[in-house]
């Protein structure tokens, strides 16, 4: 009896065991597929770098022009019982968008983040012109708890966000699957703030238009087209 028991029960533990792994694994998040990875289309050493371009026809960004704003009174008032003042830019709204050229350099530095690399942006946009500027990318590809506030931070392997201190503003990028190019995105609150390009120019924000939701696709380009960012960061 117990020699017949003893394969039976034995069975019944691995067919358990089996079932417990397959609802492990149907519950557990997807890998994404290589073609969707980020790394293979990132500098992967000090003093590399990675260009990437697009030319646009029907997609516009709200760009706010900080270098014409007025002051307008607020609600709040000053000890003197006058209100406090608020500088607001003008927006041109739906400002079509020419190109974006856009290079990351790799950045030997150490934190919390896994990598992190430097940005320069170029913008082309009509009506305005050349606008420029650069900031940080930190890259987190693992999840992480960071801080004495114990920060929880969502690792990702297929995009990173992009950034400027001193609310500079950010924008997204995210690997568009299957394809060597980048999807870059911008919200409608923040945007990124930028510079006017050649001799200084006035101080932009680019922001997304509040119905487009627009991703600029950027294609792998070669060193030589991001040579115009190089130039103007050497001003």
């Amino acid at each position: 009896m117990t020699r017949v028991r003893m394969p039976m029960l034995f069975s019944a533990s691995i067919v358990a065991g089996l079932a417990s792994v397959a609802a492990w694994q149907a519950a557990a998040p997807a890998r994404p597929a290589d073609t969707a990875l980020m790394l293979p289309l990132l500098p992967q050493s000090e003093g590399q770098s990675a260009c990437y371009t697009g030319t646009f026809t029907g997609q516009a960004m709200d760009i706010e022009d900080w270098s014409r704003a007025r002051s307008e009174p607020t609600e709040n008032l000053s000890p003197d019982g006058k209100p406090y003042v608020r500088p607001v830019p003008p927006v041109l709204k739906a400002t079509p968008i020419r190109s974006f050229t856009l290079q990351l350099t790799y950045d030997s530095r150490t934190s919390d983040y896994d990598w992190i690399y430097n940005f320069r942006l170029l913008a082309d946009a009509e009506g305005i012109g050349i606008m420029y500027a650069a900031g940080e990318c930190p890259w987190y590809a693992k999840d992480k708890v960071y801080g004495w506030d114990k920060r929880q931070i969502t690792g990702s392997t297929t995009g990173m966000l992009c950034y400027i201190d001193c609310d500079g503003g950010f924008f997204d990028v995210n690997r568009i699957a299957g394809a060597p190019a980048l999807a870059m995105s911008f919200d409608a609150v923040h945007g990124l703030k930028m510079k006017g390009g050649c001799g200084g120019g006035g101080i932009y924000r680019i922001k997304a238009t509040s119905s487009s939701g627009i991703a600029f696709r950027l294609q792998t380009a070669s060193a030589e087209a991001c040579k115009p960012l190089e130039d103007l960061a050497k001003r």
